[in-house]
């Protein structure tokens, strides 16, 4: 097992993109209208600390992959 990746807050620590996690906000986050398969979301958690951008869970959520659990990554 890997240890997961810490960078800036502020930025997707797949991409390095900046952005802002919504989790926290007073509504909820757009990560929550996505589906990723739960292998996907398993794998993501292993490689990286923090949430992902929207963009980033968008592509993930589109491969062939993509199932049944959302939820913030």
């Amino acid at each position: 097992m890997s240890t997961p990746v810490a960078v800036d807050p502020d930025r997707c620590p797949r991409c390095a993109g900046r952005f802002t996690c919504g989790a926290a906000g007073p509504a909820p986050c757009d990560c929550f209208t996505l589906t990723i398969d739960p292998g996907v979301l398993a794998d993501l958690r292993e490689r990286y600390f923090g949430c992902l951008c929207l963009a980033c869970l968008r592509e993930l959520s589109d491969a062939p992959s993509a199932g049944q659990t959302s939820g913030p990554v």
